[in-house]
């Protein structure tokens, strides 16, 4: 609850929204996953981070409220929570959302029981895919300089992607370079950058006109969705500029080794927080390492080896007798 009200306090200050992670690890290995989000309902129901959805395995129960507790109207609350414990580990690959991984591990001995915890939040590569815009990604939205760069980028990626997947000729390439570089240029004499802010396929279709008989036949279905995916994996990343997670672990004994940003807190949870600019260009990786001993066993093993030990000196004094 304290948590979820920082959440609202820091969502007031500064109209971002703040996501909690929180896991709880069972005794028997198995852990439970629930999701919370708190901002505008615009932010919470777009996909730059999408809570999990039902499938083969798992059931997610998922409800979306206006927060009542709070003095702004505007702030929304969505909660996801995991139906049942799994054992299995939790992968989201979809590239138009953020992209981890929840791993949970028990190992048991004759003593004592090892938890551990993992999650790898991958690198956005901000610096590797749009190495031309990284000095407008905190601008004023309403600028669009970025426009230009962001649009070559998908651009000429997809023409990469689409060769890799299809055949396509080198001389078709570099007719393709060349139209989109001219296409380019005019846009930059003319300052027609808001002609860019469109969909960015069809301004690609828009640029290669002059060269579309010359294309396969079939390629600007296959273009067009190769276009949109990478599209929508920068509006993903551009979007996370407002987010902040918070990964909160309830993890079973005690805490041998860990990366968390806190001690452990009076509830037990070990706590990791950040934001976009943690993730930009480098991945986030979290991990804790527990161990639960086993008195009851350690204590009888003590007495058995004490009683054996007895025996041993009880033996030698009778045979010295």
């Amino acid at each position: 609850m304290t948590y979820k009200i920082v959440f609202v306090a820091l969502f007031l200050l500064t109209g971002c929204v703040e996501n909690l992670i929180n896991i709880s690890i069972l005794n028997d290995g198995s852990y439970v996953v629930k999701y919370t989000s708190i901002g505008n309902k615009s932010d919470l129901i777009d996909i730059d981070f999408k809570h999990p959805e039902n499938d083969n395995t798992l059931e997610w129960i998922t409800s979306l409220i206006n927060n009542t507790d709070s003095e702004n109207e505007n702030i929304w609350e969505k909660e996801t929570i995991l139906s049942s414990p799994t054992k299995q580990k939790l992968v989201f690959t979809n590239s138009s959302s953020l992209q981890y991984d929840i791993d949970v591990r028990k190992k048991s001995f004759f003593l004592w029981t090892n938890y551990y915890f993992s999650s790898n939040v991958k690198n956005l590569e901000i610096d590797k895919k749009y190495p031309e815009i990284g000095q407008y990604l905190n601008i004023d939205q309403e600028d669009i300089d970025w426009m230009i760069p962001v649009k070559r980028y998908i651009f000429l990626k997809s023409i990469e992607i689409y060769s890799e997947k299809y055949t396509l000729d080198q001389l078709t390439v570099e007719r393709l370079d060349n139209q989109l570089n001219t296409y380019i240029s005019y846009i930059e004499e003319k300052k027609l950058e808001k002609d860019l802010s469109i969909n960015a396929s069809t301004v690609f279709f828009d640029a290669i006109m002059p060269i579309e008989n010359q294309l396969p036949s079939r390629f600007i279905s296959e273009m067009t969705m190769i276009i949109n995916k990478l599209e929508k994996e920068f509006e993903k990343n551009t979007s996370l500029m407002s987010d902040n997670f918070t990964f909160s672990v309830i993890i079973p004994g005690n805490v041998k080794d860990s990366n968390a940003n806190n001690e452990i807190s009076d509830n037990g949870s070990l706590y990791w927080e950040f934001d976009y600019n943690d993730i930009a260009t480098n991945s986030f990786n979290m991990y804790a390492h527990s161990v639960v001993i086993n008195k009851l066993l350690v204590q009888l093993s003590l007495l058995i080896f004490l009683l054996f030990f007895i025996k041993v000196l009880w033996k030698n004094k009778q045979k010295k007798e």
